[in-house]
């Protein structure tokens, strides 16, 4: 047989469509063979609680310089000794320091000696102007010679005066050669050592504040309604530690002009390597809801209509409409559309659709489909 290229491209066509045919028949007919499958999703799931919920404000706070006092020597002296160095935890009106007092010793010596020698003298010209008095009387003595006794007297009550004084002022250097500290707290820095010689004014060490922390906690403007005084802050350090609890004391009056922020803050006791200057981690409790229904993050699902969860009931979903709150600890406030104790599906329920069949997978339990490579 001669095949000719005009009678090859007329039949081809042809062979198609019969080819077609023959594989749609074919499809057709096996599929009346196929039984049909329900496909079904694996969950897990959990009941809706009902517990308390609060709302929090979480911030990095700034722990602020305590209150700092310098202490100076008071007197001119050398230092005879030194008890406290950098980190010394100090008490109020602990020693820190002892200057040499032998010479404010001695003034206080010489101004007691001269009080006494003039403390003699005194009753003998009271007498003498006594006597002066009643022989200027009858002019037995000039009334120059009366003054002057009079001015004698007086001068040795004021020399008894100004030697009391002295005194005094020697026995307070005497004192001040004995430096106390005049808060509890701790050295922050240490001027002078054992044999300097110090002026009046000169530091010699510096003493931070110890116990109470000032804590400062920014907030942006917007938030200025709901942080108040009063509220209470939990409060840890970025590496962790100890927590502690505190209430915000009060709020600055202003915005930052810089930063647009406005400023918290509260006092706590130090409980032991709180530093100033370094940060805390601040959650802000400002508002407690009561019995509200709540159920795991992973819940809820954002659909383009809103947010649902799936209740789960008889084997299948039944997609729920709901308004979600507050966000905590993995857990999601469910404001309504949703009732405590119906169940709901957790992992998974991004994967259902409303009415989908599902397998609710229990702890331990392996999902449908998995090990069976084993077996094959």
């Amino acid at each position: 047989m001669i095949w000719r290229a005009g009678s090859w491209r007329n039949t081809m066509p042809r062979m198609l469509l019969v080819m077609v045919v023959l594989v749609t028949a074919a499809c057709g007919h096996g599929e009346k063979n196929v039984p049909a499958t329900v496909r079904t999703v694996n969950i897990t799931t959990r009941a809706a609680t009902v517990r308390d919920v609060r709302m929090t404000e979480s911030v990095v706070g700034r722990i602020l310089n305590p209150r700092s006092v310098t202490v100076s020597a008071e007197v001119p002296a050398k230092v005879a000794w030194i008890g406290v160095d950098v980190g010394s935890l100090v008490n109020k009106n602990d020693v820190l320091v002892r200057l040499v007092s032998n010479d404010f010793k001695a003034r206080a010596a010489a101004a007691m000696a001269k009080i006494a020698s003039i403390e003699a003298r005194i009753p003998a010209q009271r007498r003498l102007v006594q006597r002066y008095r009643k022989l200027a009387v009858n002019k037995f003595v000039s009334p120059a010679m009366l003054d002057q006794s009079e001015a004698e007297l007086a001068a040795l009550i004021q020399s008894k005066r100004a030697s009391a004084a002295e005194y005094v002022r020697a026995r307070l250097n005497v004192v001040h050669t004995t430096v106390r500290a005049p808060i509890s707290g701790q050295v922050q820095q240490r001027f002078v050592a054992a044999g300097d010689y110090v002026q009046t004014g000169t530091r010699l060490v510096d003493i931070v504040a110890g116990g109470r922390l000032t804590i400062s906690l920014p907030f942006p403007e917007t938030k200025t309604g709901v942080i108040r005084v009063g509220q209470h802050v939990r409060l840890v350090l970025p590496a962790g530690g100890k927590v502690l609890h505190a209430v915000i004391r009060d709020l600055s009056p202003m915005i930052d002009r810089d930063s647009g922020a406005f400023e918290a803050r509260l006092e706590v006791n130090n409980p032991g390597g709180w530093r100033s200057g370094g940060s805390v981690l601040a959650d802000v409790r400002v508002a407690e809801h009561k019995r509200a229904v709540v159920v795991p993050d992973a819940s809820v699902v954002l659909r383009p209509k809103g947010e649902v969860v799936y209740v789960i009931a008889g084997g299948k979903a039944s997609e729920r409409p709901v308004r979600s709150g507050v966000h905590t600890d993995g857990s999601v406030e469910i404001v309504r559309g949703l009732k405590a104790g119906e169940t709901v599906a957790v992992d998974g329920a991004a994967f259902l659709t409303d009415g989908a069949a599902v397998h609710v997978i229990h702890l331990g339990e392996k999902a449908s489909g998995e090990g069976d490579e084993g077996n094959e």
